[in-house]
């Protein structure tokens, strides 16, 4: 899925571990590891669905009644500031979409990126794309029979709790900005809620699995309230720039 986005406000959010009867007795927070930014929501017509990936054989089921938007946001996993050696080993990022009030729910019409994996031969080389001040990692590696690792997968198609899995694998350390974006129907007119979870896993002495503590503004997303309007003039692969602060800017 093609997508450029306008600078994001970041904020640094802290991975609280939990208290566990092998582990730590007491609830554990690790800060200044993880950088969320805020999310950009807009709009999109119809006819731009094509452009962002959507499967065929779900455009033939879709109604031109419905609402449509993308929603898109940056993770940042970042080195431990103190030079502790405990690396991420996993994460998980979840959408669950909802119409408060039941009734037909918004589902996820394509996910970027759906997949990326890198070679675990000697072929592997690193690129950088940087769609306005959001870098994406990307890989570039020849087919030389060399084994790939898969670093990210993404779930949830046409469902609405999808979610990315990022692996942390020996050419693809789990490190750096990485740009999750997902194309959402809701039924024509209702409220669409978005509530965004983030998990991590660190590997240090022992295993630590953390939920990330998201303030609200970046834990719950009404779409229609923050979704700036439908893109009529640019192309789906061209998003507008907005008033948002840079990525950067982390913990504002």
């Amino acid at each position: 899925m093609p997508l450029t986005v306008p600078p994001l406000t970041g904020h640094d959010v802290d991975l609280v571990v939990p208290a566990t009867l092998q582990g730590n007795t007491t609830e554990e927070r690790i800060a200044r590891r993880l950088t969320v930014t805020e999310p950009y929501v807009t709009r999109l017509l119809p006819e731009q669905l094509p452009e962002l990936n959507v499967n065929p054989a779900l455009l033939s089921s879709l109604s031109p009644a419905d609402d449509y938007f993308v929603v898109a946001f940056v993770c940042t996993f970042r080195p431990a500031a103190d030079g502790d050696d405990a690396p991420f080993k996993e994460a998980r990022v979840g959408i669950r979409l909802s119409v408060p009030g039941g009734g037909p729910q918004p589902v996820a019409l394509a996910l970027s990126p759906d997949t990326a994996s890198a070679a675990s031969g000697h072929s592997l080389s690193f690129a950088l794309s940087v769609p306005l001040v959001v870098v994406e990692p990307s890989v570039e590696f020849a087919t030389d029979g060399s084994q790939e690792e898969r670093y990210i997968t993404a779930y949830g198609l046409g469902s609405s709790d999808p979610e990315w899995l990022l692996r942390d694998v020996a050419r693809q350390p789990l490190s750096g900005d990485v740009l999750l974006a997902v194309v959402v129907r809701a039924p024509a007119g209702a409220a669409v809620v978005a509530e965004v979870i983030v998990a991590a896993t660190l590997r240090k002495l022992m295993v630590l699995r953390s939920r990330a503590d998201l303030p609200s503004r970046l834990h719950t997303i009404d779409l229609r309230a923050a979704a700036t309007p439908a893109l009529f003039a640019a192309p789906a692969g061209e998003l507008p720039a907005g008033s948002a602060g840079s990525a950067g800017s982390a913990g504002q």
